[in-house]
């Protein structure tokens, strides 16, 4: 056995045998010093040991700093005293507070993706996946790790076949392109440098484009219909469309639907999710979604449930606490299909949050658009709680009539294209070149819903429903409207009575 075997298995041993984060620190500093060394020595099987070990200890860190009691910072500590002293806060080392961050040599960004490789995938799945990635790579990196666990926990298999509102979506994205734009510009303004040809040809091409253009836009307008206000959610309204839509096949998805015998909760990929939520979600996005479950029923996927990160950098610590903060994730998007059983999105949820809470997290929080007909009836299905409304958020208006969340003016504050910093702005500064641009703000009262989920074992469900801070209200009501639809009448065999808060809505995310 050769000595960098020896050390190697040392090193593997004192991983798994460390329980504090510092010690597991040490060792991937020590590890990623060799590996640097190796690399520039050219000893290839020694610089993939040392990688091999970083990423072991980075792991291994990532679970110890999850659970580890969160240090409070400096929040609760009052106003400066009367006398205009600062109050001075007291060393972590002669307190019971757990260490800072910078007190064992971790920075926030290595604490944030540490963690998130702990909880992504078990153990045996890890290793296997730092195998595929030495076998395909060579090199063994981050990347092409992060790469194989995500072929492993969602395999590429069959081509999944885009929607046609993914399609749309995509359109929307390719016509209004930004880079396209500046091209355009730029040879506008250059238009004396062209070949006289190509000259012809470009001005041809955007004469044909604008006819055609013309007349898509006149098609796509001729049946359209703003969203009704009837009374009823936005997704009700697109199943009761969508199940007048042929299907050869709906006998046999309603058929293997009827009840939850054949029922299936996994994860999907994200392509998978995308063809449900598009074309069904008010929002007609993917959001912050960074994991999706689906519910099958024998091959056919009924519907799609999607998590990502909460809206803000507060949020997840004003729900329970600091200390739980790192077990809240977001319910962003949600949607089921038209032939799916009635009571399809509260299973789809629960058995959907079971299956996160298995990774680490064990509170949910989803919101409710009351502009899109939702109130949240599938949160008071799944035995959520209700903490009232949003506060008014300012949002800015583009000349060209588009609307952005104001929180999205400090991601423009930098451009990093290309991997070099373009440019770097203040906050203040980047909102002064929008308004001077033609960007209008204002704050939108439309509050939403806020709903709570907690799942995990009993003892876990009691500390977390004590620590939680929002205030828990009465769930609200569905004002009773004229059901005016639009069109003709739905067939009867499609048609959803409102009998319960269950049966009304097939519902998703949001109802």
């Amino acid at each position: 056995m050769t000595v960098a075997l020896v050390r190697y298995d040392a090193a593997r041993k004192a991983i798994a045998a460390a329980h504090r984060v510092d010690e597991v620190k040490q060792i991937r500093d020590k590890a990623e010093a060799v590996r640097v060394y190796a690399k520039q020595a050219g000893d290839f099987e020694l610089q993939n040991k040392a990688a091999e070990i970083r990423l072991f200890a980075e792991r291994r860190a990532g679970q110890l700093l999850t659970d580890m009691a969160k240090n409070p910072g400096t929040r609760g500590e009052g106003r400066p005293r009367n006398d205009g002293t600062s109050k001075t806060r007291r060393s972590s080392a002669t307190t019971t507070y757990p260490p800072k961050l910078d007190d064992i040599g971790v920075t926030k960004d290595q604490s944030s993706k540490w963690q998130r490789l702990a909880k992504m995938i078990d153990d045996p799945t890890f290793e296997r996946a730092l195998v595929r990635a030495k076998e395909k790579n060579g090199e063994l990196t981050t990347a092409a790790l992060l790469r194989e666990i995500k072929e492993i926990t969602n395999p590429a298999g069959i081509v999944v076949e885009s929607d046609i509102n993914v399609i749309a979506a995509e359109l929307v994205r390719d016509i209004e392109s930004a880079s396209r734009r500046g091209k355009l510009e730029a040879v506008a303004r250059l238009r004396n440098r062209l070949n006289p040809t190509i000259r012809k040809n470009l001005i041809s091409a955007l004469k044909n484009a604008e006819r055609d253009v013309a007349s898509f836009a006149a098609q796509l307008s001729k049946d359209f219909h703003e969203f009704p206000s009837n009374g009823k959610c936005h997704q009700r309204i697109v199943r009761e469309s969508m199940a007048k839509e042929p299907d050869p096949q709906i006998k046999e998805k309603k058929a293997l639907a009827a009840d939850f015998k054949h029922a299936v909760v996994r994860e999907i990929n994200y392509a998978e999710a995308k063809n449900v939520i598009l074309p069904n979600e008010h929002l007609g996005s993917m959001g912050t979604t960074e994991t999706a479950y689906g519910l099958f029923v024998g091959d056919h996927l009924a519907g799609a449930v999607c998590f990502g990160r909460t809206a803000g950098t507060k949020v997840a610590a004003s729900i329970c606490g600091t200390k739980h903060a790192d077990k809240v994730v977001t319910l962003c998007r949600g949607a089921c299909v038209h032939w799916a059983h009635p009571h399809s999105a509260s299973f789809l949820i629960n058995a959907a949050c079971r299956q996160m809470s298995a990774k680490g997290f064990h509170i949910f929080v989803a919101y409710s658009e009351p502009s899109a007909g939702e109130i949240g009836t599938v949160y008071q299905a799944s035995n959520w709680v209700y903490c009232g409304t949003t506060n008014s958020i300012e949002r800015f208006r583009t000349p060209d009539g588009k609307v952005y969340d104001a929180r999205q003016v400090h991601c423009r504050t930098r451009d990093r294209a290309g991997g070099t910093m373009s440019y770097k702005r203040t906050r203040a500064e980047q909102k002064q070149l929008l308004v001077e641009a033609g960007c209008e703000f204002f704050k939108d009262n439309g509050c939403k819903h806020r709903y709570i989920g907690i799942y995990g074992d009993r003892r876990t469900k009691r500390i977390l429903r004590r620590a939680l801070r929002w205030e828990v209200l009465p769930y609200p009501k569905r004002q009773q409207v004229s059901d005016v639809t639009v069109g003709a009448p739905q067939p009867a065999e499609f048609d959803l009575p409102i009998l319960s808060s269950r049966h009304h809505e097939n519902a998703h995310p949001g109802a």
